[in-house]
């Protein structure tokens, strides 16, 4: 993001905590006139789920790793994308792979865990059949057994990807012969800002990863405004923010920013001494699945996996621009992300969506009304909808 932009945000949202002042305004956020009902079916009903992962999920790029968990040649993580088991590896030649983590005999998987390394060969644990970091078949135990099998058809299946801002990108139903364009998804404004934050450079310093009982719109949900920041968030980050924010559509995503307390007095310097890092906190939501952070010493970055209509497996990955060098640094960093991960996100944020999912079943709420202060949540389904319309208009035109 430029530095002239961030002046422009800054003044945009200092702006409007000074409209509200002086209309006696309690809104937390800008306000975008009106309201919309969403059905809250598409967070409970299961058809409505497998258009979500078929539309969105196998059709769009999706975040299975960043780079740099993967830095080394050996080096490996897994993924799990619409129940398809996802190996991304990078291989001894320093090419990054991602393949079906599947043996081509029986089906096992090749790997297990989270990450690590592996040795010069992928090693089925079932039948000791092998494939090199490359995906091709290498070792077929008793290979005479099975007489004129082609084997040339069963090297590792390949998924493909782009590697853009430092994380590598899937899609598991994309043409085979050409990459994702993430950067045309992303859009020319986000892909600058994030460049202009050298996210090409910045290294994951820790994972977690953790099971929630929502559907996973709520939690994308929860962090498409910031009308409920003074009330869910009074105890862990509401006394640190000013009670404004700002939004804007980037369809079919949104970015939003807040003020820090603290930036009522930056702005007493002259803007080009303004830190916007220190003082701001950005929002993105990254449709469909992705949510960034930018807290002022590292980034949160959040993807959101379905497990079911009411389960949701959310990856918080740590982002710093360097890997801390003592130990002093390294407990501050740690103490953050505790915080962040541990209070606001799960006893919170995810606490919530869990809660509010206990009250769909019970049929009292058939839709949601969405208000002007959660615009981003209005953005959010929109684009949810449009896509998984264009979805269904393609497959019929394909008969």
């Amino acid at each position: 993001m430029k530095k002239q932009q961030q002046i422009e945000l800054i003044r945009r949202l200092v702006g409007e905590s000074e409209h509200s002042s002086k209309n006696n305004s309690s809104a937390s956020t800008e306000i975008s006139p009106g309201f919309t009902r969403i059905s809250t079916d598409r967070y409970t009903n299961k058809n409505q789920l497998d258009l979500e992962q078929a539309a969105l999920f196998r059709q769009l790029p999706i975040i299975v790793a960043h780079s740099s968990e993967i830095a080394e040649a050996g080096s490996y993580v897994t993924e799990e994308v619409d129940s398809v088991p996802l190996i991304i590896l990078r291989d001894h030649d320093n090419n990054v792979r991602v393949f079906v983590n599947a043996c081509r005999h029986r089906g096992a998987k090749l790997l297990q865990g989270d990450g690590g390394k592996c040795g010069r060969l992928l090693v089925c644990p079932y039948h000791a059949w092998s494939y090199k970091l490359n995906g091709d078949l290498a070792g077929v135990p008793e290979r005479q057994s099975f007489g004129e099998a082609d084997f040339s058809e069963l090297n590792l299946v390949p998924v493909q990807f782009s590697q853009y801002l430092g994380y590598i990108w899937a899609v598991l139903d994309g043409d085979s012969n050409d990459k994702p364009d993430v950067a045309a998804m992303l859009g020319e404004t986000l892909s600058e800002d994030f460049e202009r934050f050298n996210f090409d450079q910045q290294l994951m310093y820790t994972k977690v990863q953790r099971l929630s009982n929502c559907n996973w719109k709520l939690v994308m949900d929860a962090f498409a405004e910031g009308y409920h920041l003074r009330s869910l968030h009074k105890d862990s980050l509401a006394r640190f923010f000013m009670h404004t924010s700002i939004h804007d559509d980037y369809y079919p995503h949104v970015r939003q920013m807040g003020g820090r307390k603290t930036l009522l007095h930056e702005i007493e310097k002259k803007p080009e001494d303004w830190n916007f890092r220190l003082n701001t906190t950005l929002f993105y939501n990254m449709f469909p699945n992705t949510i960034l952070v930018f807290h002022p010493h590292w980034i949160s970055q959040m993807s959101l996996f379905p497990d079911g209509p009411d389960k949701v497996r959310i990856v918080h990955r740590m982002i710093v621009e360097e890997l801390p060098e003592n130990d002093e640094i390294k407990a501050k960093l740690q103490a953050s992300f505790d915080h962040i991960q541990g209070q606001v996100f799960e006893k919170e944020d995810l606490a919530i969506s869990a809660d509010i999912q206990t009250t769909l079943a019970s049929g009292v709420n058939t839709h949601f009304t969405v208000g002007g202060m959660e615009a981003g949540v209005k953005i959010f389904h929109a684009a949810r909808d449009n896509f998984i319309a264009a979805y269904k208009k393609q497959r019929n035109e394909l008969g």
